[in-house]
């Protein structure tokens, strides 16, 4: 019985703020009386409640309190001390310091709790520790510790808006000429490239359930490259890609605003593809245009980054393994032609 009592008073400890540790934070919201507060630090920074700090500036220590509620970005504190309520406002930055639950006197005029206290996270109300009058007055439409978290979630995140469109393109046109060393010939190209990349995106509305970590992603692109070769010959592609694939959310969920939020992809992409060479002036190639088969997996991932009216920009990494299998070509002959390798690309995206 001891043996879990101690197991279970280390567990508590775990995720709690450790002895005079400390953090920078921004006071977001107040009560009327400024005895309970929210503050833009979370479990994620350690916070967990029932942990005891004192809140200071360089001027001194402002207040002392206990988090009554915790969430991965947010935190309410209850004030049960306050030396200077007038720096306890919207947007005060200032410290805390993690300390012990508050000390034990036996001179009765001191005293906040009657029994010594055993120092396990929990609602300080729990310990016999008075707050100080006001600081459980958030009711009716103003805040109170469990609605305050959630309002502050909702508005850093788009949850509500689980359609996403998104977007790259590229284009460039170059003309080219080419010259041998005796000037005897010389050929002229118009060079081009462009890549026109759309698609939709939809994600789980649920936040509850494992799924919504995951999205399904519909695209479409549009290739169309020219070029030409030193010696002349003109070498024109266009390919045009239907598909659609899986994003995964690993490190957090898609609904931030503000933040960075990493993912993975898997997709695979069908389509086809014209080939086309022209010899120009150049003896050494004819003229021949050949279809193909395409097919296009892709691994990869990146990032992404919203607004809260939903528009955002994305970077992502993909490793691309394209296959085309070509129709015969003048000579009779069948070509199958493999391209591999990491493509980057930029873009933008807006979530409705």
């Amino acid at each position: 019985m001891m043996k879990t009592l101690l197991f279970a008073l280390l567990v508590g400890q775990i995720f709690a703020l450790e002895i005079d540790e400390k953090l920078t934070l921004r006071v977001l919201r107040t009560s009327d009386s400024r005895k309970t507060i929210l503050v833009n630090r979370g479990s994620e920074d350690g916070v967990a409640k029932g942990d005891h700090a004192k809140f200071y500036l360089s001027t001194g220590v402002v207040a002392r309190g206990v988090a009554i509620k915790s969430s991965p970005t947010r935190s309410v504190w209850s004030m049960y001390r306050l030396v200077n309520a007038d720096f306890i406002r919207a947007d005060q930055v200032m410290k805390l310091k993690a300390t012990p639950a508050v000390k034990v006197t036996k001179d009765e005029s001191r005293s906040l709790v009657d029994d010594d206290m055993v120092l396990v996270p929990k609602d300080p109300r729990e310990l016999g520790i008075p707050l100080a009058k006001g600081a459980d007055d958030l009711k009716g439409n103003e805040l109170n510790s469990e609605e305050v978290i959630r309002k502050y979630e909702e508005s850093l995140n788009i949850s509500d808006k689980n359609w996403e469109l998104f977007g790259r393109f590229s284009f460039d046109r170059l003309n080219s000429k080419t010259t041998t060393s005796e000037g005897g010939a010389n050929y002229s190209y118009r060079e081009q490239s462009t890549i026109l990349e759309f698609g939709a995106e939809y994600y789980f509305k649920n936040e509850e359930t494992w799924y919504s970590r995951f999205s399904l992603v519909g695209a479409m692109r549009i290739n169309r490259v020219a070029l030409m070769s030193f010696e002349g010959t003109g070498v024109e592609e266009s390919r045009t890609l239907f598909g659609g694939g899986v994003n995964w959310y690993f490190w957090r969920r898609p609904y931030y605003v503000h933040t960075l939020i990493p993912f993975a992809n898997a997709s695979f992409l069908l389509g086809s593809t014209s080939s086309n060479i022209s010899p120009g002036d150049s003896s050494s190639a004819t003229s021949d245009t050949v279809s193909a088969n395409t097919r296009v997996i892709i691994l990869g991932g990146g990032v992404k980054y919203y607004t809260r009216k939903g528009y955002g920009a994305l970077a992502r990494l993909d490793y691309e393994m394209i296959t085309d299998n070509f129709s015969s070509d003048s000579s009779g002959a069948n070509w199958q032609k493999r391209t591999n390798g990491p493509r980057i690309s930029l873009g933008f995206n807006y979530r409705f």
